[in-house]
């Protein structure tokens, strides 16, 4: 698919307001400036809800009432059980006896009754903490702050205190015609370049596809995210979008797959795989060494004779000699090409990604890198390739090609460039 016009949005934007009316007291952020989520943004005049704070926590401190409730109680119990001594031996009325039972329970529902008040008063100074917290506004997420629309002193009601922005991670907005409708789908992924920061290239991952096309323009929208973790990148940028054909589960299995020291011959660093995924990875590298010594045996001698060996080329820390015949291109369909007598024969390919603008930027890419299984690499600050990122040399393109596609899978850019002699 073509590469199309984009727009860079921020993941949301949102009016910070105050669940209840007041006069702000304090404005403790400005325009631009970064906050963190659950840090105090405003501050509106509390007093009447600190007062009650502390009323409430004094009356949930009384214990007069439990106490007196439990001394009544006991004082109960005892003449209790002496009443039932004497009516057992018929030396008191019953009426004399039923009273003191009636005011046995009387003790205890009060001692209850006492509990059940200071349960009542916790639950007052909990309600109170709550109001007094409604006071305080806090930035519900990490972001900056975009602008502020209220200031000390002013009255607070239905109206937002500040705008905040969230730039982690940002939204990438497309219109795409509609003969690509369910040729994008969500999870693939797509390189994005913003116009102004041309040195910029980002990976973002399809997130929604409107089911829904536009009659007028023919077209409908595409919705990607990209993450955006130093916050480098900021939104309302114009950009361009091109789209990697892959489907949710060919991502997945990129990411996981490992970079084969067989099939990338010739690179200046191998990335070791486990011993079971070493078979597998051996076939494939005996088989595409199969099919390229046919394509060379299948061309006559006299059209690819030996010429004598070009400049050696560093790979793996050695010196590699390298001849016409065996920098004959090999097409993606399989057939082979030779190259005419006067068509100058690259001696090597170089896989290079750019780098970022800053220096900051550009550890993170490489640390990103080693991550993902891409040690050996090397900072280029010299002669026409400066300022890229060698990610490789290789004898063979396609090695530099499969090379390329698996860094692709792992959601890094690069391009390839032919040295020659």
């Amino acid at each position: 698919m073509p590469a199309m016009d984009c727009v860079i949005n921020p993941y949301r934007v949102v009016d910070i307001s105050s669940p209840v009316a007041g006069i702000i007291e304090k404005l403790y952020v400005e325009r631009s400036q970064k906050v963190s989520a659950g840090e105090m943004v405003a501050q509106l005049e509390a007093s009447v809800e600190r007062a009650d704070v502390a009323l409430a926590k004094y009356r949930t401190g009384i214990q007069s009432e439990v106490g007196l409730g439990q001394v009544n109680i006991s004082f109960d119990m005892a003449r209790k059980k002496r009443v039932d001594t004497l009516l057992e031996k018929q030396n008191i009325s019953k009426e004399n006896a039923d009273q003191i039972e009636r005011e046995v329970q009387l003790s205890r529902w009060k001692l209850r009754q006492a509990k059940e008040l200071l349960d009542i008063r916790k639950l007052e100074l909990h309600r109170a903490e709550e109001q007094l917290k409604q006071k305080s506004i806090r930035a519900p997420f990490d972001g900056f702050v975009l602008d502020t629309f209220k200031y000390r002193g002013e009255y607070v009601e239905e109206q937002p205190i500040l705008r905040l922005v969230q730039l982690d991670p940002l939204v990438i907005e497309t219109i795409v015609p509609m003969e690509y409708f369910g040729t994008i789908k969500v999870g693939m992924l797509a390189e994005i370049r913003p116009e102004v920061l041309f040195k910029e290239k980002l990976m973002g991952t399809v997130t929604a596809v409107d089911r829904i096309g536009d009659t007028a323009s023919n077209t409908f929208g595409i919705k990607l995210s990209t993450p955006n973790p130093d916050n480098h990148i900021p939104a309302g940028l114009k950009c361009i979008v091109k789209f990697i054909a892959q489907t949710p589960k060919q991502i997945a299995e990129n990411k996981q797959a490992q970079i084969s020291p067989e099939t990338t011959a010739g690179h200046a660093g191998r990335t070791k795989l486990p011993p079971d995924q070493q078979d597998s990875v051996a076939k494939k590298s005996n088989n595409a060494e199969a099919d390229s010594r046919e394509s060379l045996a299948s061309l006559s001698d006299e059209s690819v004779s030996e010429a004598p060996l070009l400049d050696p080329i560093e790979a793996d820390g050695q010196r590699h000699n390298v001849t016409k015949k065996s920098v004959v291109l090999v097409k993606a369909q399989g057939e082979v090409d030779r190259p005419s007598s006067t068509e100058k024969i690259p001696s090597s390919y170089m896989v290079l990604m750019e780098q970022p603008e800053t220096d900051q930027a550009t550890r993170k890419l490489i640390s990103r890198l080693r991550n993902a299984g891409v040690h050996d690499l090397q900072e280029l600050n010299y002669g026409t390739n400066k300022e890229v990122i060698s990610l490789g040399i290789f004898n063979k393109r396609a090695y530099a090609v499969n090379w390329q596609q698996k860094l692709g899978g792992l959601g890094f850019a690069s391009f390839i460039i032919e040295r020659y002699q």
